[in-house]
């Protein structure tokens, strides 16, 4: 078989069939979702939520962005957000030039929404911690 045929026949099978473990439960279940006619189909789940969670990566893979933003206090130069919402994988990278031009000035507050309805998609980027005002001089 010719290189250039194997590499199409991988290509095939792995827009047909995808592998994941599932990450909603503690079993941990090796999750296959293959594409068929009938739409996609998950084996090796243990649960109903595993089905679900196969069906969802499969065809719109989604995460919680975690990271840090930028503030202009030379004490704490930095505070990590969260988005409130899994993201869909595709906008993470906007999501993150988004967050690291962001500079926050003191006082933050925990919960307190530092990007709303990004892109137009219903999603927030929130603190996770507080930080009282900053006595010290700000950056420069």
């Amino acid at each position: 078989m010719k290189f250039s045929v194997l590499c199409s026949r991988i290509a095939i099978e792995a827009k047909t069939q995808m592998e994941t473990i599932c990450i909603v439960c503690p079993n941990g279940c090796r999750l296959t979702v293959k594409s068929t006619s009938k739409g996609l189909v998950v084996t090796g789940n243990k649960c109903s939520k595993g089905e679900k969670y196969g069906r969802d990566e499969a065809s719109d893979p989604r995460r919680v962005v975690t990271c840090v933003a930028r503030t202009s206090s030379s004490h704490y130069p930095c505070i990590p957000v969260k988005t409130e919402k899994a993201v869909p994988k595709k906008m993470i990278p906007h999501l993150l030039k988004a967050v690291y031009r962001l500079e926050l000035n003191l006082p933050l507050k925990r919960g307190q929404r530092v990007i709303k309805n990004f892109e137009d998609s219903g999603i927030d980027v929130v603190l996770t911690r507080s930080i009282p005002p900053d006595l010290r001089k700000a950056r420069t």
